[in-house]
């Protein structure tokens, strides 16, 4: 099943670093959906009982996530919801969107079997605590899809050419992020993918990997 995008016309902007025009523009919308769509293949072709979407920024991902989920869940700083509710009305998605840091979720313990967090953790610098924050919130056995550029010289080029320093926007870098995940106790790296493949991680554009949440 090709991965679902809805027409730009219908999706919102939250601010105006938000990546969005990107993923319909000619050249980078190969990229930017490629990532997507490496995410989506990772979540394992199932349908989840409960799904958590951690930072889903203008809700781009949303109505494709739906087709993997009973329970659709939402969580991000923005407070722009009801602009991201409208387009989940006109797509007939329901989801839940909840304003909040992803380091104090407002969720129970072990809520979610599955997780999903895209092009959010290369901005923090306290990748310990979120990820403890991820575990907590999912049952043992979950699933969890995270994803993030790579840091390397092209990356570092696109993002000066936009007019961002790369460092300040993203304090980790993709190998922070992987050894921030390998020594989690309550976590186990189970696959990784790599855009575009076969590069090497190092010399691609962007990282995915799925984890599952130890018992």
């Amino acid at each position: 099943m090709a991965l679902y995008i809805p027409a730009r016309s219908v999706v919102p902007k939250p601010d105006k670093d938000d990546p969005l025009d990107y993923y319909y523009l000619p050249v980078t919308s190969l990229v930017y959906r490629a990532r997507l769509e490496m995410a989506i293949k990772l979540l394992g072709g199932r349908k989840y009982n409960a799904l958590l979407e951690v930072g889903y920024g203008s809700g781009i991902l949303l109505p494709e996530l739906a087709r993997h989920s009973k329970r659709l869940v939402g969580l991000d700083l923005h407070p722009n919801p009801d602009a991201v509710y409208k387009m989940l009305a006109h797509e007939k998605v329901k989801a839940e969107l909840h304003q909040g840091s992803l380091f104090e979720m407002p969720f129970k313990d072990g809520e979610f079997d599955a997780l999903i967090c895209l092009s959010v953790l290369e901005h923090l610098t306290e990748l310990d605590k979120a990820l403890t924050e991820f575990a907590r919130v999912t049952k043992p056995g979950a699933t969890l899809v995270l994803a993030f550029p790579v840091r390397n010289l092209v990356t570092d080029a696109f993002f000066r050419l936009v007019g961002y320093d790369p460092r300040a926007i993203h304090p980790s870098g993709h190998r922070d992020i992987e050894r921030a995940i390998l020594r989690h106790p309550d976590l186990m790296l189970d696959q990784k993918a790599i855009f575009p493949w076969p590069l090497p991680a190092d010399v691609a554009l962007y990282y995915a990997c799925r984890c599952h949440k130890v018992a």
